[in-house]
């Protein structure tokens, strides 16, 4: 007796190289068991340029879009999917192309899944033309199933995606090969260790972060600093370049460039301090998953569901955006306190493990397509 066909399902998505939390996330979805139970096609939409042209309008961008619309048109016709995945951009270029993807799957009743990665969704739907307004509105109205990050970026939709139709997700990473820090530990090595990890772009908060190292530095001389992601912005990294020579700064801060697998878990994982303070909207940002997975405490912002993640005075600090005396105070406590530091630490390990690990996304995100599959 053969067995029953499976559901095919499209991801369309981008895959690494570059790295950054969607292209990290297609990737996850695609090397889960999801194939246990959907025949999967994968349409890959990366811009292999680097980040800086990620949502950029240029020639190649668009050259790009039609190119993988094409492909994805040939999806429909001749591998003819059941369900379509597409994680959707925050801007009026990205979302034109995600509607290459869209208006297809929905004009040939498709069912369509929409995952939103980040925060800003909504002003950019207050801001955008009265044209741009009706065809998010046509377009989300009619998909299957909306996916955000947390509970309280359910509003960003409201109004536009039926709110039966929007389901929480958080994000989830692979757990580390975690050793509990303990007062014994603060002492094998000289100097406290605080790490910046993301990419090197001004929204991301890394000039405020190196701002705050003179004045943490005043309070506790024995800190280092490590700004770890891709340098891709030129001119922003020529400011930080020259804020670390007018400050005599070369000594205590590094730019280690790109760090992947064991390299950059055994950095974390030798690290006292993470910080993450963007300054512009924010998903629910991989790297805090990544520091709360090797057991650090967390100083960032209250952009997009990163309060999910880091409670304040609990496994971390969440500090104003832009105010680089704020990261200063919240990192000095800390190094001053080492009960308060190693407290924070566990909690963060503990929070990550009981809601942010892959498995559970993996068992979150089969568990919606099966639903999906299953309505008529």
């Amino acid at each position: 007796m053969s067995r029953p066909s499976k559901t095919r399902l499209v991801i369309i998505g981008p895959i690494p190289p570059p790295y950054n939390g969607m292209s990290v996330v297609t990737d996850n979805l695609l090397k889960s068991d999801l194939r246990n139970h959907f025949d999967i096609i994968s349409l890959d939409t990366a811009d292999r340029r680097g980040l800086a042209n990620v949502g950029r309008l240029d020639l190649p961008n668009v050259v790009l879009a039609l190119k993988h619309g094409l492909q994805f048109l040939w999806t429909l016709v001749a591998r003819r999917p059941e369900i379509v995945y597409v994680c959707i951009a925050q801007n009026t270029f990205g979302y034109l192309r995600d509607c290459v993807f869209l208006v297809p799957a929905l004009l040939t009743d498709r069912k369509v899944v929409v995952h939103l990665h980040g925060s800003d969704f909504r002003r950019f739907y207050n801001q955008t033309s009265f044209i741009m307004k009706r065809l998010i509105r046509w377009t989300l109205s009619r998909v299957n199933q909306m996916i955000v990050l947390g509970s309280g970026l359910m509003v960003l939709f409201k109004g536009i995606v039926p709110d039966d139709r929007i389901a929480v997700i958080p994000n989830g990473i692979i757990p580390f090969a975690y050793k509990d820090k303990n007062s014994q530990k603060q002492t094998d090595h000289r100097y406290f260790r605080i790490i910046y990890l993301g990419t090197l772009k001004k929204n991301k908060g890394f000039m405020e972060f190196l701002k705050s190292i003179p004045i943490i530095l005043k309070e506790v001389p024995s800190a280092r600093f490590k700004l770890v992601g891709e340098h891709c912005y030129p001119k922003e990294m020529q400011d930080a370049y020259e804020f670390i020579k007018i400050n005599q700064l070369s000594d205590v801060v590094e730019f280690p460039g790109v760090l992947v697998g064991s390299i950059k878990e055994t950095m974390l994982l030798s690290s006292d301090i993470f910080v993450f303070p963007p300054i512009a909207p924010e998903g629910q940002p991989l790297v805090i998953l990544e520091a709360m997975a090797a057991g650090l405490p967390v100083i960032s912002t209250p952009q997009g569901a990163i309060s999910d993640m880091v409670i304040d005075g609990v496994n971390g600090f969440i500090v104003p955006p832009g105010d680089p005396a704020a990261i200063a105070e919240k990192v000095t406590l800390l190094l001053k306190d080492g009960p308060m530091r190693i407290s924070m630490g566990r909690s963060s390990r503990e929070i990550f493990l009981k809601t942010f690990t892959l498995d559970r996304w993996y068992e979150d995100m089969k568990n919606m397509f099966l639903q999906v599959s299953r309505k008529s």
